[in-house]
């Protein structure tokens, strides 16, 4: 019954959700969590000022490596998202905007996240900077990257980074 309910309607309610009642929302059936999604799409979700959460991933998680934890300030309560893949415990997190994060992976690529929805969006690769270039291995992988200064990059040798130093 709860489910058959229309998805306008819910987006609607949706919009005016705090994060935590969005994550538990979203965990109830699979339209809520559609609605939850097009909620984002739609650009509706509440731009008012929300208390600040705090995302986090723990070394220590039996949950899995694609798990990050979401704490509430305002209930003072942890909650636990799953992500996709590659696993956020692997990726640094670069930066927040409008509810999504920019995250890099151990290959240095970057991806936007979503973590109450889950979305993902892999932004171009770092080999597609005229400054960066791949290093193979003898299978054809990449490896490492060379890296020049923009200013530099005629007169002195790139420098060489391993594949999650170029994200430092």
């Amino acid at each position: 019954m709860w489910s058959e309910l229309p998805e306008d309607i819910l987006t609607l309610i949706f919009a005016t959700l705090e994060v935590p009642d969005l994550v538990r929302a979203a965990s109830v059936c699979s339209s809520w969590h559609s609605a939850d999604t097009s909620l984002f799409d739609l650009g509706l979700w509440k731009q008012q000022q929300q208390a600040p959460c705090l995302l986090y991933t723990a070394e220590s998680s039996s949950s899995g490596d694609s798990t990050a934890g979401l704490h509430s300030i305002t209930e003072k309560k942890p909650y636990t998202l799953s992500l996709p893949d590659p696993p956020i415990r692997n990726r640094h997190f670069i930066g927040p905007a409008y509810g999504w994060i920019i995250t890099a992976d151990e290959l240095s690529e970057l991806h936007l996240l979503n973590p109450i929805t889950g979305a993902q969006i892999a932004l171009p690769s770092v080999t597609t900077i005229k400054q960066v270039t791949p290093i193979l291995d003898e299978n054809g992988l990449v490896n490492r990257y060379h890296s020049w200064a923009a200013m530099n990059s005629e007169s002195k040798p790139p420098d060489i980074y391993g594949l999650s130093e170029l994200r430092d």
